[in-house]
């Protein structure tokens, strides 16, 4: 059982400014958990705020956090009670909750001697990932993507949302520059109306967009659903969905041809498989991606891909945004795909200069 839960707060600057639609950070600000037993067993995990999205902060996550280190001592390690209990004592939690729920299946695995994915369902051993192209200028944009396409980089994500023309551009040059043989889709971010969104679409659909992804506001379902009905391209809910009921809505009103299910904004792995599974009842692909976020939480993402035959895409390229790793082990990116040099639970160690908390 639940014998302790510590927490500290890690800052970590950035290579460059990330700026997407909702707005741009230059500093990684997150908080990571551990979770003892008393059984001798760790498990570590990560939270990472996004106000402009969840509407958690810094601030939060750090009061979410000590409610939990209190009310979750003596608990058994059953992550679906123990999430139900969080969800009871902190309806609106959610990078916390990830956090805490990481670090639970990380003990799981370790009792178990195996890998998290291995547990899940162990279903593909690697998988390709997509890389970000920020919200930049056409012509910064096209070397974003030279730069990443020199890095082994074979799927690009390209941040949409400063108007019509720009994003055409910016479409333009990445497509230009990565060839037509590279997978390219784009992320609006809620940044447009249903039917300017319906606009570009049919501007960029000749440079083969695998899909488009949260077009419109996340709150409204029938832009969605418009979107989805007068496009050629597929439509993607990201922001729509941030929980397993959010992912039913969606599928019951046929607004989204595609998921994206991410842990920050699901409320960690247990939630997470319930959006999966919920996506697979009804043959919905589901792509895996994440926020700005360290190798640790990043690697949580892909041991929740690799398991999973729902699972279609990965976005888990926030690790790269970083100057420095906070980890040992985890996910390892070459040659356009995302693999795992396989350990008990996540499979990531904190380093020494961060295994120290307060």
């Amino acid at each position: 059982m639940i014998s302790s839960i510590e927490f500290k707060k890690i800052e970590i600057p950035m290579k460059k400014p990330f700026t997407i639609a909702t707005g741009s950070t230059s500093i990684y600000e997150g908080y990571i958990v551990r979770v003892k037993t008393t059984d001798g067993y760790e498990g570590i995990g990560e939270a990472v705020p996004t106000p402009h999205i969840m509407g958690d902060t810094m601030g939060s996550i750090e009061n979410e956090l000590r409610i939990f280190a209190k009310s979750l001592v003596g608990m058994e390690i059953s992550p679906e009670r123990i999430n139900e209990k969080m969800i009871s004592i902190a309806k609106n939690s959610k990078a916390s909750r990830a956090a805490v729920d990481m670090a639970i299946w990380d003990i799981i695995g370790k009792k178990a001697k195996l890998p998290v994915h291995s547990i899940l369902g162990n279903y593909r051993s690697d998988f390709e990932t997509s890389y970000t192209v920020d919200l930049v200028e056409p012509r910064i944009a096209a070397e974003e993507a030279a730069e990443l396409l020199n890095n082994g980089v074979l799927i690009f994500k390209i941040k949409l949302g400063s108007g019509l023309v720009k994003d055409f551009e910016r479409v333009k040059n990445v497509r230009k520059t990565v060839g037509d043989d590279k997978q390219i889709y784009v992320d609006f971010n809620q940044s447009y109306t249903a039917k300017k969104a319906v606009a570009l679409s049919e501007m960029i659909s000749k440079f083969n967009i695998e899909f488009l992804e949260q077009p419109v506001p996340a709150n409204d379902v029938r832009a969605l659903k418009f979107v989805r009905e007068h496009t050629s391209i597929p439509v993607m809910a990201d922001e729509a969905v941030m929980s397993p009921q959010d992912a039913a809505i969606i599928i019951q009103n046929e607004a989204a041809d595609m998921i994206n299910m991410k842990l920050m904004k699901s409320g960690g792995i247990t939630d997470g498989l319930a959006i999966i599974k919920t996506s697979q009842a009804f043959r919905i692909p589901v792509m895996v991606g994440c926020m700005v976020e360290t190798r640790l939480a990043n690697t949580a993402g892909l041991q929740i891909a690799l398991s999973q035959p729902a699972v279609k895409y990965t976005d888990l390229d926030g690790f790269s945004s970083l100057k420095e790793d906070i980890v040992t082990g985890g996910l390892i990116f070459k040659n356009g795909k995302n693999s795992l040099k396989d350990g008990p639970g996540l499979g990531v160690t904190l380093k020494k200069d961060i295994e120290e908390f307060p």
